[in-house]
């Protein structure tokens, strides 16, 4: 999928399980990027998960899933 910086800044990345993990910062090659998280991090999530865009950017895996991905 490709996606616009323009396009998911700002926008909440919800998991298949309406998990919100946070906020979508950019993209960066293949992979969203999140805003930094609690730990000062971001998170780096690969573009192959991304399901659609819509209001928010939906994730095709649970929250669980994306633990194991990061």
């Amino acid at each position: 999928m490709e996606l616009d910086n323009d396009l998911v800044s700002g926008l909440p990345i919800i998991c298949a399980d309406d998990f919100i993990h946070g906020h979508a910062e950019s993209v960066e090659s293949e992979y969203l990027v999140t805003t930094p998280m609690e730990d000062g991090q971001r998170h780096f999530i690969p573009l192959n998960v991304v399901d659609h865009v819509d209001d928010g950017v939906y994730l095709n895996i649970t929250s669980d899933e994306l633990q194991q991905l990061l």
